[in-house]
Order: C-alpha cells, then sequence, then structure tokens
C-alpha cells in the first residue's frame, strides 16, 4: 500500500524525489512512520542547502529538521 503512492512522486524533480525516497526507505527499515517523516525533512532539507536554495526553507522546517538530528544523536548516545 506504501508503494502505491511512490507512483505519484514526480522523480524528475530531484527536491522532491530524494526525500520522498528516503522516507519510505526509512519507514520500511525501521518499522517507524515517525523516523520516515524524520528522513524525509532532514534529506529535504540537505537537499535545498546543496542546491543553493537555504534562504528557500521556512523557518519552522529548519527548527523541525535540526530537532530531528538532536532526537536521533540523543537516541545513539542513550542505546
Amino acid at each position: 500500500m506504501m508503494l502505491a503512492s511512490f507512483k505519484e512522486v514526480n522523480w524528475t524533480d530531484f527536491v522532491e524525489a530524494v526525500p520522498a525516497f528516503f522516507a519510505g526507505v526509512f519507514m520500511a527499515l525501521c518499522y517507524s512512520i515517525s523516523y520516515g517523516i524524520a528522513g524525509g525533512f532532514i534529506f529535504y532539507t540537505l537537499v535545498k542547502i546543496v542546491k543553493g536554495e537555504a534562504k528557500s526553507i521556512h523557518p519552522i522546517l529548519a527548527v523541525s529538521t535540526v530537532l530531528f538530528i538532536l532526537n536521533f544523536i540523543i537516541l545513539a548516545v542513550i542505546q
């Protein structure tokens, strides 16, 4: 059912395709929708920064991305 929504992704748009791919991979490998969403946020922000479009990132998205990264770091240190 999850793979059915992949056909709606614009795979020719790099900014849309990379986060969608990694969100799906994270969801499948981690068995967690929240980790998939976090991966999508992180990779969307990274792609925008690498493409030089960092100014188009909304501040709420930037803060969410930083919090997701901190969450992953804290989980890695605790375990």
